[in-house]
């Protein structure tokens, strides 16, 4: 049996935890909505119902540490997630293994908007090593997609081309899906539209096919 003693430490433990992600997920409303520079500690700490001093102590580096935390922790849960789907993609049929890489970036990019607001707004005005996070994310996703593309080559299923290239083209479609969302305007599809997704795989495999 565990002794009470140990239950009330696992207790605070819980509880810290929990007091720690409401503030992460407070700040990130709050930053995407009123920007990073608009949002004081007061006004966190205010949603919360809390004191600065509680901030503070889970965040000691302030509004910095939190927005850092943020951004990192955001970006690696997603890169994460993608990551652990490839060896599946690798063994399904091409369609549909480029028709779940685009509903699986919508669903991880489109997931979070607060997120990604927030990246939108302020790369050009902090100097955060994980404001280049979302950049390394990407290009690690294009290599792999290129040495993706590349086995199919080696397959039959597509022709030999620059699969870098052709990597950047087509992933460049959910990129474009994402700032649509985020800017609110209309492009030329949506990737969570099947017939709009399934049109761009089409037309991206008649590209691709051998000749």
């Amino acid at each position: 049996m565990t002794p009470k003693s140990d239950l009330t430490v696992n207790q605070r433990h819980e509880q810290a935890a929990e007091t720690r992600q409401n503030l992460l997920d407070t700040a990130k409303r709050l930053f995407a909505a009123s920007g990073y520079s608009l949002t004081s500690i007061r006004s966190i700490s205010k949603a919360l119902n809390m004191s600065d001093g509680i901030l503070y102590h889970h965040f000691p580096g302030g509004k910095k540490e939190i927005l850092s935390v943020i951004l990192h922790d955001g970006l690696q849960k997603s890169l994460s997630t993608m990551n652990s789907l490839n060896d599946e993609l690798e063994n399904l049929p091409l369609r549909d293994a480029l028709d779940k890489i685009y509903r699986q970036g919508d669903m991880l990019f489109t997931a979070d908007l607060d997120l990604m607001k927030i990246l939108l707004k302020e790369s050009d005005n902090l100097e955060l090593n994980e404001t280049h996070l979302l950049a390394e994310t990407i290009q690690e996703r294009i290599n792999w997609f290129a040495g993706f593309l590349a086995r199919r080559h080696q397959k039959g299923e597509i022709r030999e081309m620059n699969f870098a290239i052709a990597s950047q083209h087509f992933l460049a479609v959910s990129i474009n899906n994402l700032m649509a969302k985020l800017l609110r305007i209309e492009l030329f599809g949506k990737l969570e539209l099947t017939a709009d997704r399934q049109e761009i795989i089409e037309h991206t495999l008649a590209l691709w096919k051998n000749s």
